[in-house]
Order: structure tokens, then C-alpha cells, then sequence
């Protein structure tokens, strides 16, 4: 067995890869992300307003 060997088959399992989970799934993985990702954003957002809020509203917090 040589190197050349080892090589094919990890070219050949990168492939089958490929063909059998990336290309059925097309563009929905990216599609979610980017829909998980404003979510997260707008939940962060809303968690720093009301951080915000707080601190705006004790007078004991040191400036």
C-alpha cells in the first residue's frame, strides 16, 4: 500500500461527502444560519436594551 493509495481514498471519501449530504441540502443550511443568526442578533439586542435599562435606573452602580 502506498501513499498514493491513502490519498485516492480520502479523495474518494471527500466526494462521496459531497455528493451525499452537501449537494442534497443545497442552500437551506446556509438559509437557516442566516435566519439563526438575525434571530440571535435581535435576542442579544433586546437583552442589551434591558441591561441598559437597569444600570440606567440604579444609582448605586459605579460610573
Amino acid at each position: 500500500m502506498s501513499s498514493s493509495d491513502v490519498f485516492y481514498g480520502i479523495a474518494d471519501g471527500a466526494q462521496w461527502l459531497f455528493r451525499n449530504t452537501l449537494e442534497p441540502i443545497g442552500d437551506s443550511f446556509w438559509t437557516i444560519t442566516l435566519i439563526a443568526g438575525f434571530l440571535a442578533f435581535g435576542y442579544w439586542m433586546f437583552r442589551q436594551n434591558k441591561f441598559n435599562n437597569e444600570a440606567a435606573n440604579n444609582p448605586d452602580q459605579r460610573k
